[in-house]
């Protein structure tokens, strides 16, 4: 009797033992409670939750290997730098400690990738020069991070476009791939064109270009592009065409290197982007033969606790033989400078400065709803809320003597930013120019 209730003791033992052994049991723990200077050795990775998405796609993204011992803030930043390729709603790093070895799940969540959405704009803000259709996006198409987009509108500007971008199809060298094709009926834009002609008018525009691009690493990409554009005015007047004729018929190539060291790239906290591009059009070909160039330099940082700093100095410009009037540089077309909002300014090139601070008033809250018929990845997101206060000043120019601080033009405000991610964001805006001007803006879009 007693010897069976030795054997039932021990029994209970073993099994408390195999149970609750802290050195036998796993846990997790998420990479967000380590703190920025602790380490951990990785000896494993792998990913969940990923059903369409290729694993290839997601581990390409980060910046350490297995076998290397990382710190709570690099976990943290490669996690935003997945979050940034907009797949997903929600992506999770959580460690799992063993006896003597320590894995790295990588926990995603995948968000809706096809996506019909409505068109509609108006030339100048007018409602009867209306233009509206439909817009498809088919995102991370066979699972590769490829996208497919096309659209179609009618009314005033009448177009239809197609467009095609995989950034590896050759993953294992790092190669990437974009096409894209766009027919427009294209009011003019250019005030010096209208001046001339008397009366708005519209350019019959065909548009396509193939890039390839090379990416080096997580930060570096390089980028060349073959295209031709075929741009049809309604007269031959010296200035609305590079060629002096009816028409312009322009083979170009252009080269493209970028740099960027962002976290989140939708809202960035810390990190650099550097975008260089140079582009020559037709070769002497009818006369055609003029270059463009730009530069977009954006820093972005935290200062103060959660306060954090960014800025942004963009410059466009043309030079080198006739630059027709639609290929001008336009402010305020998209590229603005809030307190000018509706300001257009036109010239060969522009010089764009920009800085804002921002505060988070809510980071990280993740919503999802489960309605009837529709898809979770559907309703769900990540919504960061921040508070910001910017100082914007830009100028268009067509010679770089007339570049000088005089002739800028600024405006200063605040507002509030709601992400919506990894979808979009919506900008609640004030802002005065220097005249002491204020106007209010709601835009879509993430300012830089």
């Amino acid at each position: 009797m007693y010897l069976n209730k030795l054997k039932y003791l021990l029994a209970l033992s073993i099994f408390g033992v195999l149970t609750f052994s802290p050195q036998i049991k796993a846990f997790e723990l998420d990479s967000l409670a380590l703190a920025d200077n602790e380490s951990i050795q990785i000896d494993s990775i792998y990913i969940t939750g990923n059903k369409t998405t290729k694993e290839f796609i997601i581990l390409r993204e980060l910046t350490f290997s297995v076998g290397d011992s990382v710190t709570g803030k690099v976990l943290r930043y490669d996690r935003e730098r997945i979050f940034s390729l907009s797949l997903f709603t929600s992506v999770e790093f959580l460690i799992e400690r063993k006896t003597k070895r320590t894995s790295l799940e990588i926990r995603v969540a995948e968000s809706w990738y096809i996506y019909p959405l409505p068109v509609f704009f108006s030339s100048n803000g007018d409602l009867k020069k209306s233009t509206y259709g439909l817009s498809l996006l088919y995102r991370n198409f066979r699972g590769r991070n490829e996208t497919i987009k096309t659209a179609t509108g009618v009314g005033y500007d009448p177009f239809y476009s197609i467009s095609y971008e995989n950034p590896a199809i050759g993953f294992e060298h790092e190669i990437g791939l974009q096409f894209y094709f766009s027919y427009w009926r294209s009011t003019n834009q250019s005030e010096i064109a209208k001046s001339i002609m008397g009366y708005d008018f519209q350019n019959k525009i065909y548009s396509n270009s193939i890039t390839l691009s090379k990416r080096f690493d997580q930060y570096n990409l390089l980028m060349g592009t073959l295209g031709f554009n075929y741009v049809e005015a309604p007269a031959a007047i010296d200035g609305f065409t590079a060629s002096g004729e009816r028409i312009d018929r322009t083979p170009y190539v252009g080269l493209s290197y970028f740099y960027d060291s962002r976290d989140l790239k939708q809202f960035s906290r810390n990190g650099l982007y550097t975008a260089i591009q140079f582009f020559h059009k037709g070769f002497g070909l009818g006369g055609i033969s003029y270059n463009k160039f730009g530069i977009d330099y954006r820093e972005y940082r935290e200062i103060i606790g959660k306060l954090g700093a960014k800025w942004r100095l963009n410059l466009t410009t043309s030079f080198g033989g006739n630059v027709p009037y639609y290929d001008y540089t336009i402010l305020g077309l998209y590229e603005k400078v809030r307190g000018h909002y509706s300001d257009l300014r036109e010239g060969k090139g522009a010089l764009l400065t920009l800085v804002e601070l921002s505060y988070p008033l809510i980071t990280e809250w993740n919503v999802s709803f489960k309605l009837p018929l529709i898809p979770e990845s559907l309703t769900s997101y990540r919504i960061d809320i921040y508070l910001t206060t910017f100082y914007d000043a830009g100028q268009a120019f067509n010679t770089v003597n007339q570049v000088a601080f005089n002739n800028f033009y600024s405006g200063y405000g605040f507002g509030l930013t709601f992400l919506i991610l990894p979808y979009n964001a919506v900008r609640f805006e004030y802002a005065r120019n220097e005249f002491g001007k204020g106007e209010f803006s709601i835009g879509l879009g993430f300012s830089f």
